[in-house]
């Protein structure tokens, strides 16, 4: 049998951190997901070979399969799609390399499911495909399944206002390769919205639940980064005890560290510091003196000058923060930025290789976006942001109103 991973989307919800990395080689405690779904499908004897199918940055896929990957025991075949051709046309453009059923993995879902549960389930029914379900607390971002008492799926329906359950697809299929031949070729077709409904309507979907003891989550946006990082943490606790220091880190006795907390190889820890839970920072950073972290993912590489405090954060790679810089309410920073001391930044999201030298922020009012338009901006800021931050924000929107596109982005250009 084989197994299709579509790696080829761009990641445009997860961006800055998606705009120099495929969205399958985004890290989770320094692993790229890909890597633990190859590891995963390494374990399903049933499986022979494993196609990727890859478009946005494959160069990357390739490089690191070709260094990282060189001992794996199974086949991996590249396929290109030639331009975005979505799930469904993705999967057609891997028909002449499947036979009968074949199972599917979306590249950007991070789970400890094992799939092999998917294929005997497969097996065990009349269908042509079988899903993966799973239940989650907001139905609405997803496909919503409904089943009968056998399991096969009733109804789907994607991204729902008023979805009816919880239960939602997980982007993990057994196929068959029937499927495949309704589907045009070369023609953008999303599997999910125009393939699985059609089959749920003939009667020929059916589900598997992934089972409660297993974690699955979908790495779409920064929020799922963070959550994910929390689950590998709690389920590292379990055995490793409360926090992990790898190989070649150094850490002063003074510093104060309270776990769950993951400190990769080559770290250097400077003295006062206080790194709080489900904080994650990665290979061969550099923290320097009294500098304070908390819930944030530091991927790699990265410097954080003291006294600098980084609070449910996201840093790319490379990333440089200045002396007493605060960086928290869910900031994302962008591969080699860099933030120029003394700045106070909130919830904006920076640019790979951006400089920051002062206030430029678009923020988002979450409680009414027309209030950052020209002449309806209030005097006090409903975020409670500073008031020197304020007052720059104020000044831009009066001169320039930010697009929709920014406020929904909060980007920090």
């Amino acid at each position: 049998m084989k197994a299709v991973i579509l790696a080829g989307g761009f990641g445009t919800r997860l961006r800055p951190i998606s705009s120099t990395r495929p969205k399958p080689m985004v890290p989770v405690l320094g692993k790229p997901n890909l890597q633990y779904i190859l590891e995963s499908l390494e374990k399903v004897q049933e499986i022979d070979e494993v196609i990727l199918s890859v478009h946005y940055m494959r160069g990357e896929i390739r490089e690191f399969i070709e260094e990282k990957m060189v001992d794996y025991p199974k086949d991996i075949r590249f396929v290109n799609d030639p331009m975005p051709l979505e799930t469904g046309g993705a999967l057609k453009n891997v028909e002449e390399y499947v036979s009968e059923d074949f199972l599917v993995i979306y590249g950007d879902v991070f789970t400890n499911f094992d799939f092999r549960e998917l294929i005997e389930a497969h097996r065990n029914n009349d269908g042509l495909i079988t899903v993966a379900v799973t239940k989650v607390y907001d139905p609405e971002k997803y496909g919503v399944v409904e089943l009968d008492d056998g399991n096969r799926v009733t109804h789907f329906e994607e991204k729902p206002h008023r979805p009816r359950t919880n239960l939602v697809d997980a982007g993990i299929y057994v196929v068959n390769r029937k499927v495949l031949e309704e589907i045009p070729k070369g023609k953008e077709v999303y599997f999910e919205r125009e393939v699985l409904p059609k089959y749920v309507a003939r009667g020929e979907v059916y589900a598997h639940k992934i089972p409660r003891g297993n974690y699955w989550i979908d790495l779409g946006t920064p929020e799922d980064l963070f959550y994910a990082h929390q689950v590998a943490m709690d389920e590292i606790t379990r055995e490793n005890g409360y926090f992990v220091v790898r190989e070649g880190t150094e850490v002063p006795e003074d510093v104060e560290i309270q776990g769950p907390v993951y400190i990769d190889e080559g770290v250097k820890i400077g003295h006062g510091v206080k790194i709080k839970a489900y904080t994650y920072i990665g290979p061969n950073t550099v923290v320097e003196d009294r500098a304070y972290l908390k819930r944030s993912i530091l991927i790699g590489h990265d410097v954080v000058r003291e006294r600098a405090e980084i609070k449910d954060s996201i840093l790319g790679e490379g990333v440089v923060v200045g002396k007493n810089v605060i960086l928290k309410e869910n900031a994302v920073v962008g591969d080699y930025a860099r933030i120029y001391d003394n700045l106070v930044i909130y919830g904006a999201k920076i640019l790979p290789w951006k400089k920051v030298e002062e206030y430029e922020a678009y923020i988002r009012i979450k409680l009414d976006p027309t209030k950052v338009r020209p002449g309806a901006t209030p005097e006090r800021c409903p975020l409670g942001l500073p008031e020197c931050i304020y007052t720059k924000f104020k000044a831009i929107a009066g001169e320039k109103p930010p697009c929709d596109e920014c406020i929904e982005n909060q980007w920090l250009f």
